[in-house]
């Protein structure tokens, strides 16, 4: 549709909407050369920095590898795009969308045969707005304010993703001793850092 990204106005909306109802199926799937595009694209300043990637097939064409695919994207995603992957259909490598958006703090979605796709675009596009809470990290102290890492281990998940407005996220781990503890959720928020703390 276009070589670089175009502002939301009225005239590019219908030429896009002209362009999507063009196009035919033919091919093979690149998804790495789609990726490797699409992250290259510069960022605009004041913005999210995201990728919507839709598929409804495997990689067929180009890199093949899910390996390689996720390597090369991770290693060339210097702007650190979230990329949000939308399967369509069962003959998607749904390990791949999934560990593509784990790796750039975003998440993936699928949608089935018969399931309402209504509803899940909702939920991608809810989340495109961008994150409440960006690059959290979650630190562990003992009520007199020691760092306390040992005490923790077996965090699932290791690497806390963005938080999204509504989101919920769950975080398992082991508790190795018996004092009270403190949680120090560190993140931003786009305007300023931020700081919550959880006694536990």
């Amino acid at each position: 549709f276009a070589e670089k990204p175009v502002v939301v106005n009225r005239g590019n909306l219908m030429q896009a909407r002209e362009f999507i109802s063009a196009i035919r199926v033919s091919g093979g799937t690149n998804i790495h050369g789609a990726l490797q595009q699409a992250i290259a694209q510069p960022v605009g300043k004041g913005t999210v920095p995201i990728v919507l990637f839709l598929t409804d097939g495997l990689p067929t064409i180009g890199e093949t590898s899910e390996k390689q695919i996720r390597e090369k994207i991770r290693n060339s995603n210097r702007n650190r795009r979230r990329i949000f992957t939308f399967g369509v259909g069962v003959d998607v490598n749904t390990p791949l969308l999934s560990r593509l958006a784990d790796d750039s703090r975003a998440t993936a979605t699928y949608v089935l045969p018969k399931e309402k796709v209504e509803v899940k675009v909702a939920s991608v596009f809810r989340r495109l707005s961008g994150p409440v809470l960006s690059f959290p990290r979650l630190k562990v102290f003992t009520r007199d304010g020691r760092p306390a890492p040992h005490l923790i281990d077996d965090l699932v998940p290791h690497q806390l993703p963005d938080f999204f407005s509504n989101d919920q996220i769950i975080v398992t781990g082991r508790y190795r001793g018996s004092e009270p503890l403190e949680f120090r959720l560190i993140g931003d928020d786009g305007k300023s850092r931020r700081k919550y703390t959880f006694a536990f």
